[in-house]
């Protein structure tokens, strides 16, 4: 295991700020005498201790409000403190998985769990990471890209027009922002009214890119993978069910409302392997470094490509610890894996 300073770093300015939190809660047990510094929403950096961050209530519901100054008016302020320390990665969403902190890393050699800022940046961004899938003949939906109304491409009328007919062609269609996650802003839309509110959601978020997408019958599976020993192994799958009427959002996913979440996977060995397959392709196309979790539905002719999660949730309930659990991996093993591979990354 390395033997560095270890440097927690959770929180962020991004809408997963919260779930940061909870995985943050979770990893701290794995790493009882690293330093948790949290970002909050302004971006200001602040030492947090064990003990606050562990009793800080509802992580998924109240965001954090530390009690001390802090250290640091941004990250980039403490670069010489960090070229000392291995830097375990528990933000979640746009500046913990879009490549950017990557790249502040890799430019000042610091050490840091998870993929690269190429891969991240990649993975994060919806359109490319299908894009590049596509040439490699993964498994997809169709799919319609909304750029966002601050870039001006499209009047907003051209935009629904192009959904509308899309919706029409297709019956039932999903609308997400192209990088995002934790389902925020995520719309499963089979009449107008919905459509309306995803239309809505447009407007109100005029610098996001959105994409709509065929909506693929199937189960919905999610895949995790790591680097164990020198060796790549895919985790045993999840599934989501849904109950009738909800959708996998933030409530669905975070809060247990409407959703069930089943690991391992009720499949059968053909099943198994095939998504596992899938997900072990997209960690290595995409060049994923350490870990991810691939997003798929399985369908009768196989397992369909959504998306590749760079940083995935790592609270008590998410899907990562879940499967290493049911792999019979503890998590205290997973985190020692992780910070060797980030000590190692520059040799």
């Amino acid at each position: 295991m390395a033997t560095d300073k270890i440097v927690l770093l959770f929180g962020g300015v991004s809408e997963e700020r919260l779930v940061s939190t909870a995985s943050a809660q979770n990893i701290i047990r794995f790493l009882p005498s690293c330093e948790a510094w949290f970002i909050n929403p302004k971006g200001q950096v602040y030492f947090v201790s064990a003990e606050e961050l562990k009793n800080h209530p509802s992580p998924f519901q109240n965001l954090l409000v530390p009690k001390s100054a802090p250290m640091a008016e941004k990250l980039e302020d403490l670069k010489s403190k960090l070229q000392s320390c291995i830097v375990f990665i528990g933000l979640h969403g746009t500046e913990g998985e879009d490549g950017h902190l990557q790249e502040f890393f890799e430019a000042n050699k610091i050490p840091y769990t998870g993929s690269d800022s190429k891969a991240s940046a990649v993975c994060f961004d919806k359109i490319k990471a299908k894009t590049l899938a596509l040439k490699n003949d993964f498994p997809l939906a169709e799919q319609l890209f909304l750029p966002a109304q601050s870039k001006k491409i499209k009047t907003f009328s051209q935009i629904e027009s192009e959904v509308l007919s899309f919706f029409a062609a297709k019956k039932k269609i999903v609308i997400k922002p192209v990088a995002n996650g934790s389902s925020f802003g995520l719309h499963i839309i089979q009449n107008q009214e919905q459509l309306q509110k995803a239309f809505t959601d447009l407007q109100k978020n005029a610098t996001w890119d959105y994409m709509a997408e065929e909506f693929i019958t199937g189960r919905e599976l999610t895949v995790g993978v790591m680097k164990k020993s020198g060796k790549l192994i895919a985790l045993p799958p999840s599934e989501v069910v849904l109950d009738s009427g909800h959708q996998f959002d933030y409530a669905g996913k975070y809060l247990g409302k409407g959703t069930k979440e089943i690991t391992p996977a009720n499949l059968d060995a053909d099943q198994t392997l095939k998504a596992q397959q899938l997900a072990l392709k997209a960690h290595t196309l995409f060049e994923c470094y350490g870990y991810s979790r691939t997003d798929m539905i399985l369908t009768n002719q196989g397992p369909y490509f959504l998306e590749t999660n760079t940083l995935p949730g790592m609270t008590k309930a998410s899907f990562f610890p879940q499967q290493l659990e049911a792999a019979k991996i503890n998590v205290q093993t997973f985190v020692d894996e992780m910070l060797d591979q980030a000590q190692s990354r520059y040799k």
